[in-house]
């Protein structure tokens, strides 16, 4: 099986790989410069056919730290059926079967899952392909990840392409040949080499069909890693994981959508449930009310009916009642008008007795009030009498009193005076 180089003005077909014209990683739309190698990408590329129908190659970095120096070194493919020598220190280093077979598994997975998908499987896995962005907006994928955790102390670097000749950069032509042996040939410079599959990997990882992994010396010494190429066939064993976990989140997302929308049935029912319940208890309470009001209504009836006959008898007993005070009063006004004229009668009677006793009065009056005036003037007679006798003696009193004054001044001037000559004299 050939894989020969295609011109870089050929059209792109559905087996055609644009890489990267010095590392072969494959080239991404729109992409100025090579993510792995820095090359300068512009309109360069070289367009490849993939040596198996729709499968690039998987360009696989990987880099082991050394148990006993700690330095980190790329194994080459023959360490698999022998041990890794560390560069640095030189001592060897056992890998376990597991770590390889993992790692091969993990590179089949990339190609498998990442982008160019020409037979367009990987569409329908979406977000859980953990490699969907791989020949998109990423050249390779760097595992261990959050996604894709690893069991070795691999670190991987892998991404789809095809093997560059290390000379000139140009894609090799490479042949596939019996028990596990492929040829690589430059159509550029003619360079020639030969590999071989560790066939205890054939073994474990039936889907291999070429490993092509040249000397890490010369990138080395040029600071870089050398990558193995693999041609890895058929799916590999992470897509129906992927699968199943699509299937499974499908399920799941399918499980959940019928428990909402059970949910939201249940929800529903209970709602209109309730809005029944809520609309026969309105009924109920409405039906309530409707007798609460009849029987209020009838009950008003009965009162009203009740003092309606209530008034009737009060109206007819006061009617009775106001007959009789008629009648009683028309007696009164008899009994009145009889008592009128019986009073009028001896009012005159008492009017001219009246007026008799007043005559007579004014007589007796008359009399008394001369006798009054002739007892009041003898008795003034007598007052001023008295009153003329009354001043008399006051006046006299008055001259008295006025003399006993005197004298007690007189005395009491002289009293004063002798005093006064005593001190004088006790003074001297």
């Amino acid at each position: 099986m050939v894989q020969p180089a295609v011109s870089s003005g050929a059209p792109a077909s559905g087996n055609e790989l644009r890489v990267c014209v010095r590392c072969g990683i494959i080239a991404l739309n729109g992409q100025a410069r090579c993510h792995i190698c820095s090359e300068p990408m512009g309109v360069r590329g070289h367009m490849v056919q993939c040596l198996l129908p729709g499968r690039p190659w998987a360009r696989l970095e990987m880099v082991l730290p050394c148990p006993h120096c700690g330095v980190e070194f790329s194994p080459r493919p023959e360490a698999i059926e022998s041990a890794a020598h560390c560069p640095s220190c030189q001592q060897p280093t056992v890998i376990e079967p597991a770590w390889w077979d993992e790692a091969v598994h993990l590179a089949h997975a990339v190609v498998d899952l990442a982008h160019p998908d020409f037979h367009h499987q990987n569409e329908a896995l979406g977000a859980f392909n953990p490699f969907g962005d791989v020949g998109l907006s990423q050249p390779c994928a760097s595992l261990p990840s959050d996604r894709i955790p690893m069991q070795s102390m691999f670190r991987l670097r892998v991404g789809p392409g095809a093997p560059p000749c290390l000379r000139c950069g140009t894609p090799l032509i490479v042949r596939v040949l019996t028990q596990g042996r492929q040829t690589t040939e430059c159509p550029q410079c003619g360079d020639r080499e030969a590999f071989a599959l560790p066939l205890s990997l054939v073994g474990r990882v039936p889907a291999i069909r070429a490993l092509i992994g040249f000397g890490p010396e010369a990138a080395a010494a040029q600071g870089r890693i050398e990558p193995w190429w693999l041609l890895m066939e058929g799916p590999s064993t992470l897509r129906p994981l992927v699968q199943a976990q699509k299937e499974q989140a499908e399920k799941d997302a399918a499980e959940r959508a019928a428990w909402e929308a059970w949910n939201l049935q249940e929800r529903e029912r209970l709602e209109r449930e309730a809005r029944l319940e809520q609309a026969k208890a309105e009924r109920e309470a409405a039906e309530r009310g409707k007798q609460e009001k009849a029987a209020r209504e009838k009950a008003e009836r009965e009162r009203a009916e009740r003092a309606a006959k209530e008034t009737a008898a009060a109206l007819k007993e006061t009617q009775s009642q106001l007959e009789q005070s008629q009648r009683a009063l028309q007696d009164a006004q008899s009994r009145a008008a009889q008592t009128q004229q019986s009073m009028e009668q001896s009012l005159r009677a008492a009017q001219e007795a009246h007026r008799a006793d007043v005559e007579r009065l004014q007589q007796e009056a008359w009399g008394q009030s001369e006798q009054l005036r002739g007892m009041m003037a003898q008795q003034e007679a007598m007052w001023r009498a008295q009153d003329a006798k009354r001043q008399q003696e006051m006046a006299e009193l008055t001259k008295r009193h006025t003399v006993r004054w005197r004298v007690a001044i007189g005395l009491w001037v002289v009293v004063f005076l002798a005093v006064a000559a005593d001190l004088v004299l006790a003074v001297k």
